[in-house]
């Protein structure tokens, strides 16, 4: 399904999957990376922005907490005057000019010694006795009933209420040197010693003129704000710029629920715009600043467009560049393509024309150099089929050999059991059966149990030719008799035993035929105790004809089992010589019938 599927989805011809394949593995992973190390920059830019605007609200939050802790400061310093104390306690014992001489030299010593901050604090004072005084010239003469009767001053009277009032955005209509119309005021209760008020104060600067001069050239890094608790617009660094009421509510809403810690900012994102915002405590309001994501994003904006005009007209020249290039490889394959279709019509008889250059030059030759070599294999192989043909001749006149002496051995048998020779017409018998089997070319494995039958069959004539008294025993687990071997496997090795072990002699001995089963091997041994291998080989020297049995055993073992566990394996001592083969364990069906007959059962 998956391989249909992929065929229905690529183009069938080399060039087209050759642009395709550039296309989905080359240039689109390219224009992906593209588009990621750009976002990744963008969200860079907008994270450093994010910290630079933290870090200007933090410094611009530090300047202002100083400037309150400077307003503090003033009223500290003049509730801790004691000539100051004195005339607002006792302010009988002066008169009007020089109590308020007193009082606004000490209002100038304070400013003095706060020089070097380049803030001014306005005062007015009012003590309990009807005598009110300012550091500024008033817009009109100052009067008492009307100042005292004002909400801070009673807020400050109230019973339990609170000794500091902070109001950041009081009016500053009665100041004449402010430039702005909103102040940033202390209202305080000055006390005694005995914690007893002896006066109101109301410290003031202009904090609207400072938060101009703060931000003054900031336009094109963003906008600055000053909003109350309720979210409420209070400052602002330009007239053009608000912050939505959306944005508002929803920074107020983090500052109510302790979302916005008084000690770090945090910036969020409305319509591609960063508002960047820290809580100021004293206040109980916010500073917030307005960036576009514009601003920060131009010069990537401008970046990206320029890198993907480029990338587009690279691709563009690309693919025309991989078009050509896969049509100076492809035009040629196609024509080489229907002459190899024209020379396979011909019988592989024609050749290709060397023509072109580089690789398609190389695969010309190398398709006359094949069907070169083609044409050299089909002459061999018809070669090859005569000799077969000429060797099965001569194999089937080499049968008509031991057919002609099977015949005539059954001949000689009749004789001999006409005259009453049993020793010749047992002979017979024997090596008929071996003459039987060496004409069956048929078959190359039989049963252990036939091959038991020919070496018995080997064995009776040995006996009446030499007249030895070796005997043969034989071990056979269970089924192994049905057990299929090599045809010839364990005859030769009772002849070197014969040979080798006892040289034909009179002697008594003793052969032991073994066959066991290992897992899957058949293990066969053949087990002599006659005079081993080395004496064997001092009698070996005076023998006309050396024996090659073992060695064509291995050789027919490697070729019937080729890549099959197989071998042969000699032990040898003064107390005889152990042979031990090992094959692929075959198992045959018994037989209904036996089919191995008696030597009367011959052809005649």
């Amino acid at each position: 399904m998956f391989t249909r599927l992929f065929r229905l989805l690529t183009p069938a011809t080399f060039k087209n999957r050759i642009l395709l394949s550039l296309l989905v593995f080359l240039l689109v992973p390219i224009a992906v990376l593209f588009l990621y190390n750009f976002r990744e920059t963008e969200g860079l830019l907008q994270r450093n922005a994010s910290d630079k605007s933290i870090e200007q609200l933090e410094g611009l939050k530090t300047d202002l907490v100083d400037l309150m802790s400077l307003v503090m400061k003033t009223g500290m310093l003049l509730e801790q005057d004691s000539v100051l104390r004195q005339v607002m306690q006792k302010p009988e014992q002066y008169d009007a000019i020089n109590r308020k001489k007193i009082v606004e030299n000490k209002f100038a010593g304070i400013e003095n010694s706060f020089f070097l901050t380049g803030a001014t604090v306005y005062y007015t004072l009012i003590d309990l006795k009807g005598n009110a005084y300012t550091s500024y010239t008033p817009e009109s003469s100052l009067n008492y009933e009307e100042i005292s009767s004002e909400d801070w001053v009673r807020e400050l009277k109230r019973e339990g209420g609170q000794r500091y009032i902070w109001r950041a955005n009081d009016q500053s209509t009665e100041i004449r040197e402010v430039k702005g119309n909103r102040m940033l005021s202390l209202f305080e209760v000055l006390r005694d010693d005995g914690l007893k008020p002896f006066a109101y104060g109301r410290f003031s600067i202009d904090y609207e003129a400072w938060f101009a001069e703060k931000t003054q050239g900031s336009s094109g890094e963003g906008a600055y704000f000053l909003l109350d608790a309720g979210g409420n617009t209070i400052l602002q660094s330009s007239l053009e710029e608000s912050v939505p009421p959306a944005v508002a509510a929803s920074i107020a809403s983090a500052g109510r629920n302790g979302e916005s810690d008084a000690s770090s900012s945090t910036s969020i994102l409305n319509n591609q715009i960063m508002y960047t915002y820290s809580k100021i405590q004293e206040l109980d309001g916010y500073l917030v600043k307005k960036v576009p994501l514009s601003l920060l994003f131009n010069e990537v904006d401008k970046q990206k467009k320029r890198s993907f005009a480029v990338y587009i007209a690279i691709l563009i020249l690309f693919m025309l560049m991989i078009y050509f290039i896969s049509s100076t490889v492809t035009g040629p394959l196609k024509l080489l393509q229907r002459k190899m279709e024209t020379t396979v019509k011909s019988n592989l008889k024609a050749k290709l024309p060397e023509q072109g250059r580089g690789e398609i030059l190389a695969l010309t030759r190398s398709f006359n150099s094949m069907i070169a070599d083609i044409n050299a294999l089909l002459e061999r192989l018809k070669l090859e089929e005569r000799q077969k043909q000429f060797v099965r001749f001569q194999v089937l006149l080499g049968q008509m050999n031991p057919h002609f002496l099977l015949n005539t051995l059954n001949t000689i048998k009749s004789i001999a059991l006409d005259k009453d020779e049993d020793d010749i017409y047992e002979i017979c018998v024997s090596l008929g059966k071996i003459l039987e089997t060496t004409l069956n070319t048929e078959a190359d494995l039989i049963l252990l149990k036939e091959e038991i039958v020919l070496i018995e069959s080997y064995m009776d004539i040995q006996r009446k030719r030499f007249g030895h008294g070796i005997q043969v025993r034989y071990e056979v687990e269970g089924e192994l008799e049905y057990a299929l071997i090599p045809k010839f496997c364990l005859q030769p090795l009772v002849e070197n035993s014969l040979l080798h072990g006892f040289g034909q002699s009179q002697l008594e001995g003793r052969i032991d035929i073994r066959a066991a089963s290992r897992g899957k091997q058949l293990i066969l041994e053949v087990i002599d105790n006659g005079v081993g291998i080395e004496k064997a080989k001092e009698r070996q020297s005076v023998r006309k004809r050396k024996s090659i049995g073992i060695q064509n055993l291995r050789e027919s073992l490697e070729l019937m089992f080729k890549n099959q566990p197989s071998g042969l394996q000699l032990e040898s001592s003064e107390e005889g010589t152990r042979v031990t083969m090992n094959c692929p364990l075959l198992l045959s069906k018994p037989y209904a019938e036996e089919g191995f007959t008696d030597v009367a059962d011959f052809n005649r």
